[in-house]
């Protein structure tokens, strides 16, 4: 048997996959007690970032939740909830352990910063406050972020289940595709039935899915269920109406134009390139 053909996925301009957000700049959140230092860092962000904000560690986690930023800022020194405290309550909670914190902290603060280094802080900055220096490390966070999104958008099949690393995106990466793995042949399996499985409210599975895999629900589902497809149809003996009905679609022409929009090559096609002797 010759070698499977690599299959790219496509990208999410694919008219199959566009989302409204899919064009949207990042979003970045500053969380700053200080209104004059809140509203500079703001400045700084606003051309090329949407930018929300809050004035304390309490109000910043509730919006983060509501909001899932693609990136937090947030200072140390803060009544209530401090950033180090903060930082903990994101990196603890599954609807926000993705996103990437960045303390700002005093000069003279180690103790602070190491507190926050070892709660999950991704990155720091100190006092004063150069923005040039903190642009950069925010820039470079979301660029790492972009990198991880494009390696699960680029891969041919569906990842294996069999646990990578003991990061929290990876073990809710791991009960997703658990969870579409048991479904896979239930055509009535969706969203809202996702999110019941997996623990949290629609609007949350959304956000949390959305952030790290770059698609809705409804889409990440089907790219799971046509991934297994293209596993059958490269090793197994099913044929392609078969198929269709393993992996819950439950009409074969929709699930033959669903595939040829996705990997760019129809079901026949690619089982004649990949289990061809």
């Amino acid at each position: 048997m010759s070698d499977p053909i690599n299959v790219n996925i496509p990208s999410r301009d694919n008219p199959l996959f566009k989302t409204p957000y899919s064009e949207a700049k990042p979003l970045v959140h500053i969380i700053e007690d200080n209104y004059d230092m809140r509203m500079v860092i703001k400045n700084e962000f606003k051309d090329d970032y949407r930018v929300i904000d809050s004035e304390d560690g309490l109000t910043g986690f509730e919006k983060a939740i509501t909001a899932v930023p693609d990136i937090i800022i947030s200072d140390i020194q803060m009544p209530g909830i401090n950033g180090i405290k903060l930082c903990k309550l994101l990196k603890e909670d599954e609807r926000t352990t993705h996103i990437p914190v960045v303390l700002i902290t005093g000069y003279d603060d180690e103790q602070g910063l190491l507190r926050g280094l070892k709660n999950g802080a991704d990155d720091y900055i100190t006092k004063p406050l150069s923005f040039k220096i903190l642009r950069a490390r925010v820039d470079n966070l979301i660029k790492t972020r972009q990198l991880w999104l494009n390696k699960f958008l680029n891969e041919s099949h569906r990842p294996p289940i069999k646990l990578i690393s003991a990061n929290s995106d990876d073990l809710l990466l791991k009960k997703a595709y658990e969870i579409i793995e048991h479904n896979i042949g239930n055509s009535t399996f969706e969203a809202t039935d996702f999110a019941q499985a997996i623990g949290m409210s629609r609007a949350q599975t959304y956000r949390k899915i959305k952030a790290i895999t770059g698609f809705s629900v409804k889409e990440f589902i089907q790219i799971t269920r046509l991934k297994k497809a293209a596993e059958l149809l490269m090793n197994s003996d099913y044929n392609i109406s078969e198929i269709a009905y393993e992996v819950g679609f439950s009409s074969g022409a929709y699930f033959s134009s669903s595939f040829s929009r996705y990997f760019k090559i129809s079901p026949t096609r690619y089982i004649l390139l990949n289990r061809e002797k």
